[in-house]
C-alpha cells in the first residue's frame, strides 16, 4: 500500500507539471489548445486524487473482499473524469481544426449519461463496476475512430501532416486502451478478491494502464508546449506592455550592477529592451543619436555581446 501511495503521488505530480507547462504555453502563444489541455489535466489530477477520499472520510474503516467491487465516488468520478475527457477532447478537436459543436460536446455528454445509468440501473455489483468503468474505454475508442476518420477523409494536406506527426502517440494510446480493457476484464470479472489478506483493500478502479494512457497524452502536450516556448524564446519580448515594463524594471538593476553599467547606460538599455531604436531612445532621453550609439557600444562591450539580439537573449535568460 505504501508503494501504491507514492506511485499515485508521482503520477499526480506529472499531471500537475503537464498542466503548468501547458498553461505557460497558452500565456505565450494564446492558443486555446493549450488552455483546454491545462483544464483537462487539472480535472484528471482531481480524478486520480479521488482514490484518497475514503482514507480521509472513513480513516478507521476496514475494507474486505466484498467492497472490492464498489464503485468509489461514482458521481464525483463522472464530474472529474467528464471534465478531463471533455477538455482534452476539445483540445484535440481544435488542434485538428474540427469545430462542429455536436462532435465536440455530445460524446462526453452521452458517456456521462451512460455511466450514470450503468451505476443506477445495474444491480449486480461486479457487473455494475465493470460496465461503469468500461464506459471510459468506449469513449476513448470512439474518439480514436473519429480522429482516424478525420485523417483519412481530410483533403487538407497541412491538416493531415499535423495529425501524422502524432501517429506514434496515437498508436500508443490505442495499445494502452486495449490494456485498460484487459485489466478491467481480469480484475473486475475474473479475479477472486477473497484471496486478499484480511484488512487489505485494493480498489479495482485504480488502473495503471489508464494512468499510462494519460501520461502518453501528457507527453504529447509537453512536446507541443516545448515547441511553442522555444519559439517564444527566439522571438524576444519588446514593446510597452505594462507587464513587460514591470519585468524589465525588476531585473534591470541587478543586471546593470553585475555588468557595471552606468545610470545612463541602464536607461539606454531599458529602452533598447523595449524595442526602441537609437533615434527613439535619443528622443526619449533628450540625447543625440550619436551619443546613444556610443552608450550602446559601451553596453555591448561590458556585457560581452556582439549585437542587441544577443544582449536581449542574455538579459531574459538571467
Amino acid at each position: 500500500m505504501t508503494l501504491l501511495f507514492y506511485y499515485t503521488l508521482i503520477i499526480m505530480f506529472f499531471y500537475t507539471m503537464v498542466a503548468a507547462t501547458s498553461l505557460s504555453a497558452f500565456y505565450v502563444s494564446r492558443r486555446k489548445t493549450f488552455l483546454y489541455a491545462t483544464i483537462g489535466f487539472a480535472f484528471y489530477f482531481f480524478d486520480v486524487s479521488l482514490v484518497f477520499m475514503d482514507n480521509f472520510i472513513t480513516p478507521d474503516a476496514v475494507f474486505g473482499a466484498p467492497t472490492f467491487y464498489d464503485v468509489g465516488n461514482p458521481y464525483a468520478s463522472i464530474i472529474t473524469g467528464g471534465g478531463a475527457f471533455l477538455f482534452l477532447w476539445l483540445a484535440a478537436c481544435r488542434y485538428c481544426r474540427e469545430g462542429h459543436w455536436a462532435i465536440r460536446y455530445l460524446p462526453v455528454a452521452v458517456w456521462a449519461a451512460a455511466s450514470l445509468a450503468a451505476y443506477q440501473l445495474i444491480g449486480n455489483i461486479q457487473w455494475r463496476e465493470f460496465v461503469y468503468y468500461s464506459m471510459r474505454t468506449a469513449l476513448q475508442l470512439f474518439c480514436y475512430a473519429v480522429l482516424a476518420l478525420w485523417y483519412w477523409r481530410s483533403s487538407d494536406p497541412q491538416r493531415r501532416s499535423i495529425m501524422k506527426g502524432h501517429r506514434v502517440a496515437f498508436f500508443w494510446a490505442i495499445g494502452l486502451t486495449c490494456g485498460i480493457i484487459i485489466e478491467n476484464v481480469y480484475f473486475q470479472l475474473i479475479y477472486d478478491p477473497s484471496n486478499l489478506p484480511h484488512g487489505m483493500w485494493i480498489m479495482a478502479e485504480r488502473n495503471p494502464f489508464e494512468n499510462a494512457l494519460f501520461i502518453c497524452v501528457g507527453l504529447a502536450v509537453l512536446r507541443g508546449a516545448a515547441v511553442s516556448l522555444r519559439l517564444r524564446a527566439r522571438s524576444l519580448p519588446e514593446g510597452e506592455d505594462p507587464l513587460l515594463v514591470e519585468s524589465i524594471d525588476r531585473l534591470l538593476p541587478l543586471y546593470s550592477l553585475g555588468h557595471d553599467l552606468s545610470k545612463r547606460e541602464e536607461e539606454v538599455l531599458r529602452l533598447a529592451l523595449m524595442g526602441k531604436d537609437n533615434q527613439n531612445i535619443a528622443s526619449t532621453l533628450s540625447l543625440t543619436a550619436g551619443t546613444v550609439k556610443v552608450h550602446m557600444h559601451n553596453i555591448l562591450k561590458k556585457t560581452g555581446h556582439g549585437n542587441r539580439t544577443e544582449l536581449a537573449e542574455d538579459f531574459w535568460e538571467k
